[in-house]
């Protein structure tokens, strides 16, 4: 059996409470998101950050066909994003309205806005699996990957063609974790740099939100030198944060170890993609009905509470429901129950 890296989970849950602060941050400020500074910086990072992971265990998914890896992915990740829509669906149904929160809506696109993450990763899997098996060379299938979803136009659905790259960058780290572990200072100093360089031209109003990444002109069909410009600003902003925080994760793990609350974090770290789902529903759309506003100065403070209550409270409605076989799979995707 093979050994959990519980670094990574330690470093899971620091980018599942970086979600949570950027969502608590961005409900309480009334619209005034896109120039807070803590949202700014999150956003820079937080979800690319998420995919970095998952695609750094992707390459144990190789071990397995095509089949039986694509059946697996769509239990866990396609039966939650099914469910995630039937409760908006029913949620809209109920208050008599034709969207919510502007995180989904009676179309096509509403399905695919909802819990967008779980069917990106699930893109991301169905793609590089044979990529990576044909190829046979994992660099070489990130470079195709990458190529092909910032030119063909449509990749830009669940933002594919900004986290498909990030998720190839976990595949080249997972697949050369132990010779970057050997030269972890310079990798951390060198990310670290980049990172912090590239944080001095970043502003929240150019997120994928305000500025979608697409270099094709659909209307003109023409090539967009500006925009392909940004894409690449914003993949290697992404890329570094992610490099910077995954370098800094096992020291920092080693150094909490030794305290009893490092467990829970790690807990809190592996159920991951149960809280993202509940905090949709808690977070970004009740929070988002409540119309709570807090004025900028106190949001420092409240966010990260409001935050962490979410957190605690998210973690804990994932053990009641991995007790139950019907919502352990509907809700985490999971098939057998996991401590």
């Amino acid at each position: 059996m093979r050994q959990r890296l519980e670094y990574m989970d330690l470093l899971k849950c620091f980018a599942i409470f970086s979600v949570l602060l950027g969502h608590s941050t961005e409900q309480l400020s009334g619209g005034l998101f896109w120039d807070h500074p803590v949202w700014g910086f999150i956003y820079s990072y937080h979800m690319p950050l998420f995919m970095f992971v998952c695609g750094f265990f992707f390459p144990s998914s190789l071990r397995r066909g095509y089949g039986e890896m694509a059946l697996g992915k769509l239990r866990q990740l396609g039966i939650p994003s099914l469910t995630a829509y039937a409760i908006a669906c029913l949620i809209m149904l109920a208050a008599g309205v034709t969207a919510i929160a502007d995180l989904c809506e009676w179309s096509f696109a509403g399905f695919m806005n909802c819990v967008w993450f779980l069917k990106c990763l699930l893109f991301c899997y169905l793609l590089m699996h044979p990529l990576c098996r044909w190829l046979r060379k994992d660099w070489l299938a990130a470079i195709v990957a990458t190529v092909l979803v910032i030119l063909i136009p449509g990749t830009g659905i669940v933002n594919l063609n900004f986290m498909l790259p990030v998720f190839c960058l976990g595949i080249l780290i997972g697949n050369r974790k132990e010779e970057v572990e050997r030269h972890r200072v310079i990798w951390l100093v060198l990310s670290a740099v980049v990172f912090g360089v590239l944080l001095c031209f970043w502003s929240g109003h150019l997120t994928v939100y305000e500025r979608p990444t697409h270099v094709i002109d659909l209307a003109t069909g023409s090539f967009d030198w500006g925009n392909l410009g940004l894409t690449l600003y914003r993949l290697a902003l992404g890329m570094a944060g992610s490099m910077t925080f995954y370098l800094l994760s096992k020291p920092v793990y080693e150094a909490l170890r030794r305290w009893k609350w490092s467990g829970t974090l790690c807990r809190i770290g592996a159920a991951t993609l149960g809280i993202y789902f509940l905090q949709t529903f808690l977070l970004e759309i009740l929070i988002n009905k409540l119309q709570v506003y807090v004025p900028i100065p106190h949001s420092y403070w409240v966010a990260p509470l409001l935050a962490l209550a979410e957190l605690a409270l998210c973690y804990n409605l994932v053990r009641l429901l991995r007790k139950t076989r019907i919502l352990r799979l509907l809700i985490l995707g999971e098939k057998e129950s996991m401590s």
